[in-house]
């Protein structure tokens, strides 16, 4: 099995470089593989089609209206940006048809286990009769009715971001025109539907609105009902009124985020064209009304069920319990003592989920907020989720009287309701609260803990590769790393003093930390860039060299040109890119000495880790960035070294696991990946048994 050939394509513009949108793409495949495997268990396999609805959700929202804008406004570029716009909504629309196919043979496989999704059709009469009780009970008295239709006096209604529609197709009497209104499912009702006296199945919510829907119009010819589902953009549309206070000006751009213009409509395949342009229609006389560009202009057809995140509703009873997998064992990397006890005899390094999130980075904040030693908690907070453990201690410490700073990023998209909620709670808790840095995101996982330890104040830090999020804690692969290092806590002080205006001038991205951490935008492209050229010389003089590298994308031309230039010294180059990768590797004269690995398992792989040869002086690095010009450049960043032998001999382990993985996929110079089919358990599979001994002893 390979991904699909539609996403075998290089760069026009750079030849030497892939697709990233068509990398992206690529990688769904191979999330869509685990929704395909025999050996993940069905209820998971459900998981995984929702995961990547998810993802191309957010392909729509942030990127296809951007490539659609170059592909209108290109001038001189010889057709390229149509060109690959064509090439990426062919890859979405081959994507899709798999997903239907794969959700045909899931909900096939589920009735063997007695849990069907049952159609209206299929319904006896009397089952009917109790759906068309469930209807006029719990349903019609939500729904209210839109017209489509557009005609002076009416206004063109608003179809709500990734809300389901009904698009009722109807006339007032036989020679009347054809008229359409909408209705959305009401959001309070759950979409599959238990059917009475059927254990285990259900019946979409749709197909009994449709069914009853003529209830609603009383001496009217209904014709026929036809599902759709419309996607918005997701910026927040930050305008030049917006003045200096961030947090308000966030609030109300997050508040206007729903009125964005479309970026998709999916629509049923039974739906009649001339409804779909309709709809087409209203949506660009409501953005027309607004002052918006609307970029889209043709429907997305559908032959399944649209969002299929509603499977993972499905009915199964607990008696199979073997159709998920198991619980996460329960492993702490610091069992039976306090946690500053540890860390200060010693960096402590956690692998999440296999070391548990609670039990180190959530217990850090904790034992932080209750330790009357503690006079002050800074973080970064950039995903923390509602509720969260974390921010719930950075409040309780800054109410106990203690020093309190967050930097919490207002603009982490898709967060930022979230985040401002949080920003407040602490900033009235007492907390001293940045919202941001102007023109950059603030993406970097630091939390620094500072302890009045007898005569003397003792810094402790914790620097993550993911945010601070239990939830994401459980799903993610992560890294964790605590120190109480004089050198790191110095780095981390500075760090904080910049972000935080105490150094002197307003909140500011450090230009440089002064000890051995490394922080974008302006320090770590230029550090890392020197790392690579430094084993480019020691492979052109004979001496040891090598990069490994384990992210989650690689799309910056500069990182990418300076691996071909190493790997042309005969640098060897191992990386583990779990998603985007615009790298082509085994070319002839250019990266055959690069190898290039993608993981895809259980838990989103997240982690960061770089690793230099240096003639045999190995540097180890951690932290929040990946190899992405956003990342680099418009981003604030950390990485930080790992010294301990230990720890880098369990980096070295890590990356030796993930490159040799026998349930991943190797990336070719045209595109692509192609699975490893080796013998033996996967990376994650071999940390999970060691975490599950670790746990019971």
């Amino acid at each position: 099995m390979t991904s699909a050939p539609i996403l075998l394509s290089q760069s026009e513009d750079d030849e030497d470089l892939l697709e990233a949108e068509l990398s992206l793409l690529a990688f769904q495949h191979r999330v869509l593989s685990m929704a395909a495997s025999p050996d993940v268990p069905l209820i998971e396999r459900f998981r995984f089609l929702g995961i990547v609805t998810s993802n191309l959700d957010e392909l729509y929202m942030v990127r296809m209206a951007e490539l659609r804008r170059a592909a209108v406004d290109a001038v001189g570029d010889n057709g390229v940006a149509a060109r690959t716009l064509a090439r990426v909504e062919s890859a979405v629309e081959g994507i899709m048809a798999r997903m239907d196919q794969l959700a045909a043979a899931c909900l096939a496989e589920a009735a063997a286990y007695g849990v069907q999704l049952v159609r209206w059709e299929a319904l006896t009469p009397s089952e009917q009769q109790a759906f068309q009780e469930v209807y006029e009970r719990d349903i019609h008295p939500t729904l209210r009715s839109h017209a489509v239709t557009l005609s002076a006096g009416h206004p063109i209604p608003h179809l709500a971001h990734l809300g389901l529609f009904v698009a009722v197709v109807y006339r007032e009497h036989a020679e009347a025109r054809l008229r359409v209104a909408e209705h959305e499912l009401p959001g309070d009702v759950p979409r599959l539907l238990p059917v009475p006296g059927r254990s285990g199945h259900v019946i979409p919510l749709e197909d009994v609105l449709r069914a009853n829907v003529s209830s609603l119009y009383a001496d009217v010819h209904v014709e026929s009902a036809h599902l759709f589902r419309v996607t918005r953009g997701g910026d927040l549309q930050l305008t030049d009124d917006d003045g200096q206070d961030l947090l308000d000006a966030v609030d109300r751009a997050t508040m206007r985020r729903p009125l964005n213009p479309a970026v998709r409509v999916e629509v049923d395949r039974s739906m009649p064209s001339a409804v779909s342009d309709l709809l087409l229609e209203s949506l660009h006389r409501e953005a027309s009304a607004r002052d918006q560009l609307l970029t889209v202009s043709a429907v997305q057809v559908v032959d399944g069920l649209l969002d299929l995140r509603c499977l993972t509703q499905l009915p199964f009873a607990a008696a199979t319990a073997e159709l998920s997998w198991p619980e996460l064992p329960h492993a702490s990397p610091v069992a039976g003592r306090s946690l500053f006890e540890a860390i200060g005899e010693g960096d402590v390094l956690a692998h999440h989920p296999f070391d548990s999130f609670n039990d180190s980075v959530v217990r850090f904040f904790e034992e932080a907020a209750a330790d009357p030693d503690v006079t002050t908690i800074a973080a970064t907070l950039y995903r923390v989720g509602h509720p969260s453990p974390v921010a719930g201690a950075l409040l309780l410490a800054a109410q106990a009287g203690k020093q309190v700073f967050a930097l919490v990023e207002l603009q982490a998209r898709f967060d930022e309701e979230h985040n401002v909620r949080w920003a407040r709670a602490i900033e009235r808790a007492g907390g001293h609260v940045v919202y941001g840095l102007p023109g950059l995101k603030v993406h970097a996982k630091a939390a620094l803990v500072v302890r009045r330890e007898g005569e003397r104040l003792r810094r402790y830090v914790h620097i993550g590769t993911g945010n601070y999020n239990p939830r994401s804690g459980r799903l993610y692969t992560d890294l964790s790393l605590f120190s109480a290092r004089a050198s790191l806590g110095e780095d981390i002080t500075a760090f904080f003093r910049a972000v935080s205006g105490d150094d002197g001038g307003t909140p500011h991205a450090p230009a440089a930390l002064p000890r051995e951490a490394l922080v974008a935008p302006v320090q770590l492209r230029a550090a890392l860039l020197d790392r690579i050229a430094r084993e480019t010389a020691h492979a052109r003089a004979g001496r040891a060299s090598g990069i490994t590298a384990k992210v989650n994308a690689l799309a910056d031309r500069e990182m990418v040109r300076a691996l071909y230039t190493a790997s042309q010294a005969g640098v060897p180059v191992q990386l583990v890119v779990r998603g985007i990768c615009t790298l082509r590797p085994h070319v002839a004269g250019l990266s055959e000495n690069i190898r290039v690995v993608s993981v895809v398992g259980r838990f989103l792989e997240h982690s960061r880790v770089y690793r230099f040869q240096n003639d045999d002086a190995p540097e180890y690095l951690i932290g929040s960035s990946d190899l992405r010009p956003r990342n680099l450049r418009r981003r604030v960043e950390l990485l930080v070294p790992v010294v301990a032998p230990a720890h880098r001999q369990q980096l070295d382990e890590l990356l030796s696991r993930y490159l040799n993985d026998p349930s991943g996929w190797h990336l070719h110079p045209d595109g692509r990946y192609t699975p490893a089919h080796g013998d033996g358990l996967s990376a994650q599979q071999q940390y999970l048994r060691h975490a599950a001994t670790t746990a019971q002893r």
